[in-house]
């Protein structure tokens, strides 16, 4: 049951993303009552999945690249969620479904089981320290795809090609503020996250602090985001430059975990 809930969770993702491509490939504008559905029933089983994995191991699905990976997806698919209820800027879900699609199935594909190993945090503490820095990197997901669909929509404008990218994606006003908002959402929530994570090594690890792999990519993590932010609130940026560092900055993100990963397959990330 747990893993045919989550894989069914998947399987919904998928069909909104095809919802989505649909609509932009016909060029139709506006929400979508179909799309709106399938993402809300993906939400609602994947939750399942969730609540399943808790009464099953007695634990939250936090620990293990598995657990985590899939709960890094559900707080995604929860924000896209609330964009498609309740934002004009909703289109974001064309880039952002797939995302919280590729995220759920690679934790399928990895085991949704826990991570086996014995961690000393843990408790609440831990589900607030994950649970706030995912939802910085869920925040950060939305910041980016707003940012790549206004780097796309501002290169149509500027060639003057008035297709399916000016006719389905929002304005650029609107991607500008939403990756504004979802960026400094992001940032505080991962700042407190990460203040709770160093606050628990020192207190109980203090010699475990600059020889963990985790705090380190976290700390990194954390500039990136804060580099992200400067270059949008910080001197005269234009919205073009910041949607750019907001891109670039989630793909470093990307490409420093898999760094890290790569020359420590074994350190307990928590992702």
């Amino acid at each position: 049951m747990l893993t045919l809930a989550y894989a069914g969770a998947a399987a919904l993702y998928l069909a909104a993303t095809i919802r989505y491509v649909r609509q932009f490939v016909r060029a139709r504008p506006g929400g979508s009552k179909v799309a709106s559905a399938l993402l809300l029933a993906g939400v609602l089983l994947h939750t399942t999945g969730a609540l399943l994995y808790w009464a099953r191991f007695h634990e939250l699905p936090l620990v293990g690249l598995g657990p985590s990976l899939a709960t890094l997806a559900l707080l995604i698919a929860l924000a896209l969620l609330g964009l498609e209820l309740f934002s004009s800027a909703r289109a974001v879900c064309l880039i952002a479904t797939p995302i919280a699609f590729i995220v759920l199935l690679a934790a399928l594909l990895t085991g949704i089981d826990p991570a086996g190993s014995v961690t000393t945090f843990k408790g609440p503490w831990l589900a607030l320290h994950v649970s706030l820095s995912f939802l910085g990197y869920a925040g950060w997901v939305v910041a980016a795809a707003s940012g790549l669909m206004y780097l796309l929509e501002f290169r149509e404008l500027k060639h003057k090609r008035l297709g399916s990218v000016f006719r389905f994606f929002p304005s650029l006003e609107s991607l500008d503020q939403l990756s504004e908002v979802s960026l400094a959402a992001g940032f505080f929530a991962l700042t407190l996250g990460i203040v709770l994570g160093l606050a628990w090594v020192l207190r109980f690890e203090p010699n475990s602090l600059w020889g963990d792999l985790k705090v380190a990519w976290g700390l990194v993590s954390w500039v990136l985001m804060l580099a992200a932010l400067w270059m949008r609130f910080g001197g005269r940026r234009t919205s073009r430059e910041a949607a750019f560092w907001s891109v670039g900055g989630f793909g470093l993100v990307f490409l420093t975990y898999l760094v890290a990963k790569l020359i420590a397959p074994e350190a307990r990330f928590f992702l």
